[in-house]
């Protein structure tokens, strides 16, 4: 095992950020954000901000509160990070904290 030093997630963050991918539904909307240039609004997808919440609803099938909710876990687990645009949230996945995430699990 490596030193203590070196280990990419602290404790505490792994285990938020284990428990946000614990969820079949926010598994799915990770995947979901690896795709580029999703979003339904021309004018918008040219500059590629990541996935507008609505198109998340209509992939999923789900509410916009729910799938708001399930948004709102994995930015505090730190495995997304979102943008406002107008009216419109945008939504990213934070590759280095999920590759930080996966070294952790590898080391185990």
């Amino acid at each position: 095992m490596k030193a203590a030093a070196k280990r990419p997630v602290p404790g505490e963050a792994v285990d938020v950020q284990l428990k946000a991918v614990a969820d079949p539904t926010r598994r799915r909307i990770l995947e979901l954000l690896k795709r580029r240039g999703c979003c339904t609004l021309e004018a918008v997808r040219a500059s590629d901000p990541g996935m507008c919440v609505c198109d998340l609803e209509a992939q999923l099938g789900l509410t916009q509160p729910t799938v708001t909710y399930h948004l709102q876990l994995l930015r505090e687990a730190g495995l997304i990070t979102t943008r406002r645009i107008g009216r419109w949230l945008y939504c990213r996945r934070n590759e280095e904290a999920l590759d930080r995430l996966g070294q952790w699990l590898k080391d185990l």
